[in-house]
């Protein structure tokens, strides 16, 4: 059996289904999602209030990986890069940073992220110097915890199969349901749980 445990979520708090009540306020919507699955994939440059959800996550006890995205072309632009790391520096150990690479980050850029929690996907393989794992012709490159970003179309075969292909990293795995919405993210949970995973 797989020793894969997976921390489940998806990529923005803007859930299109009835997951937040009516009457919940705009700022409170990642105090709520929280409380329900356990990761949340945001990009670097969100417009969401990371000052809040930073505060929440140094104040709450509960298991929770905050995923934040670099687009490909902000990672290789050492400028664009010092730019989007400078506001969330000092929150570094409260959050993983996670890019899609199509290219083999600089040394330069490798030497501005020391320290930082990563997780790059690729369908390449590159010689970085941080552990790895594969699956479903994806290479994960980490320093803490791997990060899999997937599609979710809410077939659930497809999700269970895919499940059971990225259970093969074998060990704790945040699983980031791109386009999700809450019934998606449920099944996702369920099927991991029925899994043993």
């Amino acid at each position: 059996m797989s020793e894969t445990e997976f921390l489940i979520g998806r990529h923005g708090l803007d859930l299109v289904d009835d997951f937040y009540p009516d009457d919940l306020p705009s700022e409170w919507r990642f105090d709520y999602y929280s409380t329900l699955f356990k990761a949340l994939s945001l990009p670097i440059d969100t417009s969401e209030d990371l000052e809040l959800i930073f505060e929440e996550l140094a104040d709450s006890d509960e298991e929770f990986e905050l995923v934040l995205t670099i687009k490909p072309q902000q990672l290789l632009d050492i400028k664009t890069l010092q730019a989007l790391l400078s506001p969330v520096e000092s929150s570094r150990a409260l959050f993983i940073l996670s890019a899609e690479l199509d290219q083999a980050p600089s040394a330069e850029v490798m030497s501005l992220l020391e320290g930082y929690r990563l997780s790059f996907q690729s369908t390449t393989e590159y010689e970085l110097n941080l552990e790895s794992k594969q699956a479903m012709g994806q290479y994960l490159y980490y320093t803490h915890l791997p990060v899999f970003h997937l599609q979710g179309d809410g077939d659930d075969k497809r999700m269970r199969a895919n499940v059971e292909k990225v259970a093969k990293i074998n060990m704790r795995t945040v699983l980031i349901c791109n386009q999700a919405e809450s019934d998606t993210l449920h099944k996702l949970r369920t099927i991991s749980e029925i899994l043993g995973h």
